[in-house]
C-alpha cells in the first residue's frame, strides 16, 4: 500500500506540473547554455541532422547536435531562433538579448602620432589584417569549443571587452579583449584545446600574436606576447604554454590581451570563464591540494569546517564558491576547472577534489574533459549521480525553476537529463551518502533508502572504488565526524577503511 500511495502522489504532482507549464516562457527555452547578452554566446544542442536558424542566418550544427549562437557588441532586443528537426518539425524560440553598457573614455591633447598611425605603416597594417583574417577563417575540425575554458594567465584584469576610447575627438575601435596584467615572461597557456592557425612575432598593432582555433569557427587571440612557443598548424591542449606575456606592438605595458571570435563576430572572452576574482585561494601548508565544491543552494561557507579538518589532516585546501542557482551545469563546471587549473599552476603536483551534492556533478562534467593533477582522487558526498526524485516532482514548476535555477533542472532521474548522459569517471573515486532524511517533508517521494534529497542507489557509480553509507542526512553530511575521517582516509589511501 505504501509504495502504491507514493506512486499515486508522484503521478498526481507530475500531472499538475504538466498542466502548469503549457505555454509558459520557461517551457519554451532552447536546450543549451550561455549568456544572452551583447558580446555573449549560446551553446545549443538539438538532434544531429537538424537545421538551426538565428535571425534568418543558418548556423552550423555538428555531428553531436551542438551549435553556437554568437552575439556581437551591438546585439540587443528580441531575436528569433528556429530549430528544424531532420523530420521537418520546426520549433521557434523568441529570445531576449540584454544590452550591456560599455565604458566610453575621452582623452584629448594627445600627440597625433599616437592616434593615427603614420602613412608608411598602412601597407604593413593591411598585410597584417589579411594574415589574421585568413587565420580566423581556417577550417579546423575540433570540438574543444564545447568544453569549459580556463584563464590563459592570472593577474589583475586591467581592460574589458567593449570599452571604447575617443582620442582627440576621434572614436577608436572598441576594445575587443580582456587585459590581464602580469610581468613580462609570465607563461600564457591555452584556455582550451585547439589548432594554432597564426603565430607571428611582430604584427604592427599586436606584436607577438597567436591565434588558436577551437573548432566551429571559435578562435582565441593572444596579443602583445614577448615570446612564442608554438608554430602554425600545431595542435595544443588546454594548459599548454603557447607563449609569454609582453608589451610588444602598440602596448603601454606588459599584459595579455585575450580576445575571442566566432567567425567574424567579436565576442567577450570574459564570459567564457568565471570572474578572476572569485577563483579560490589556497589555505594551508600541505604539499597536496584539495579543491572543495559545495552543493546546490549553498555557499562555500557550508564546506568551511570540512576544509578545516582536511587542513588538520595535512592538506592545503581551496574552497571554491560558485553561483549554483543562476548558471547552467556546463557553466558552473568552469568554476571547478579554473580552481583545479589554478592549483596546478601554483605548483601543487597533486590536486584532489571533494564535493557535496551537485558539486559532484560539476566534477563529473569537468572530468570528461580534464583531469586531476598527479592522479588526484575524488570524494563525492551525497551526489545525485542518477538524479533526484525531488527534481522529478517539482522541476517543471515555474516557481521552482526561478528559485533553484537551470542547473537543478538537469538533476532529474530522466535518462535524457544531463546528469544521466555523463560518461564514466576515469579517476579514483570514493562516494559517501546518507540513509537518514534531513528533509522529512520529501520522504513521500522516495521508495527506497535516501538522505532526504538523494536516494542511496542514485548516489552509486559502478566505476567508484569505494562506496559508504552513513547515518546522516543530505544537508549536513559534510559536518559528520565519521564522514570527515572517511574523506581524509580516502584521499590519503585511495580506499575506505574496512
Amino acid at each position: 500500500m505504501g509504495m502504491t500511495w507514493r506512486k499515486c502522489v508522484r503521478r498526481f504532482i507530475g500531472c499538475v506540473v504538466g498542466f502548469s507549464v503549457v505555454g509558459s516562457a520557461l517551457a519554451q527555452a532552447p536546450e543549451g547554455f550561455g549568456e544572452w547578452v551583447s558580446g555573449g554566446y549560446f551553446v545549443g544542442r538539438t538532434e544531429p541532422g537538424a537545421e538551426v536558424w538565428f535571425e534568418g542566418e543558418r548556423l552550423a550544427v555538428d555531428a553531436d547536435g551542438f551549435y553556437l549562437v554568437p552575439l556581437g557588441r551591438e546585439a540587443a532586443g528580441e531575436k528569433r531562433l528556429e530549430v528544424v528537426s531532420a523530420a521537418g518539425d520546426a520549433r521557434v524560440y523568441e529570445v531576449d538579448v540584454e544590452q550591456r553598457s560599455f565604458e566610453v573614455q575621452r582623452v584629448d591633447g594627445l600627440d597625433p602620432s599616437r592616434v593615427v598611425p603614420p602613412e608608411e605603416a598602412w601597407e604593413r597594417i593591411q598585410r597584417d589584417a589579411e594574415l589574421v583574417a585568413r587565420a580566423r577563417s581556417a577550417d579546423v575540425v575540433a570540438d574543444d569549443w564545447r568544453e569549459p575554458f580556463v584563464w590563459p594567465a592570472h593577474g589583475p584584469v586591467t581592460g574589458v571587452y567593449g570599452s571604447q576610447r575617443i582620442l582627440n575627438g576621434v572614436p577608436r575601435q572598441p576594445h575587443w579583449g580582456v587585459d590581464v596584467a602580469a610581468p613580462t615572461g609570465t607563461p600564457v597557456r591555452a584556455p582550451a584545446g585547439g589548432v594554432v592557425t597564426l603565430a607571428q612575432r611582430d604584427l604592427y598593432f599586436t606584436g607577438g600574436t597567436v591565434l588558436l582555433n577551437h573548432g566551429a569557427g571559435v578562435t582565441s587571440s593572444f596579443l602583445h606576447l614577448s615570446r612564442l612557443d608554438v608554430a602554425d598548424g600545431e595542435r595544443v591542449e588546454r594548459g599548454d604554454v603557447i607563449g609569454a606575456i609582453g608589451s610588444t606592438g602598440r602596448s603601454t605595458g606588459p599584459h595579455l590581451d585575450w580576445r575571442m571570435n566566432a567567425g567574424d563576430e567579436r565576442i567577450d572572452a570574459g564570459l567564457w570563464v568565471p570572474p578572476m576574482d572569485v577563483i579560490c585561494e589556497p589555505e594551508g601548508t600541505g604539499e597536496e591540494a584539495v579543491v572543495v565544491l559545495h552543493g546546490l543552494g549553498r555557499s562555500e561557507r557550508s564546506m568551511n569546517d570540512l576544509a578545516g579538518s582536511l587542513r588538520e589532516a595535512g592538506f592545503t585546501t581551496c574552497n571554491q564558491a560558485y553561483p549554483s542557482r543562476s548558471d547552467s551545469l556546463p557553466e558552473l563546471a568552469g568554476y571547478a576547472a579554473n580552481a583545479i587549473d589554478a592549483m596546478r599552476h601554483r605548483g601543487y603536483a597533486r590536486v584532489h577534489l571533494v564535493t557535496h551534492s551537485m558539486g559532484g556533478i560539476l566534477a563529473r562534467y569537468w572530468l570528461q574533459y580534464g583531469d586531476l593533477p598527479g592522479e588526484g582522487r575524488l570524494v563525492m558526498l551525497s551526489p545525485p549521480n542518477h538524479g533526484s526524485e525531488v527534481i522529478d516532482a517539482f522541476g517543471d514548476f515555474g516557481w521552482f525553476q526561478r528559485l533553484m535555477g537551470p542547473a537543478a533542472l538537469e538533476l532529474s532521474t530522466d535518462q535524457e537529463a544531463l546528469v544521466n548522459r555523463l560518461p564514466p569517471l576515469d579517476v579514483t573515486t570514493g562516494i559517501i551518502t546518507g540513509n537518514r532524511s534531513s528533509d522529512p517533508w520529501f520522504n513521500f517521494l522516495f521508495e527506497a533508502p535516501h538522505d532526504g534529497k538523494v536516494s542511496v542507489d542514485s548516489a552509486r557509480l559502478t566505476e567508484a572504488e569505494g562506496f559508504r553509507v552513513v547515518r546522516s542526512g543530505h544537508t549536513f553530511i559534510m559536518n559528520d565526524p565519521e564522514v570527515r575521517f572517511l574523506v581524509a582516509f580516502f584521499l590519503t589511501n585511495g580506499f575506505f577503511p574496512q
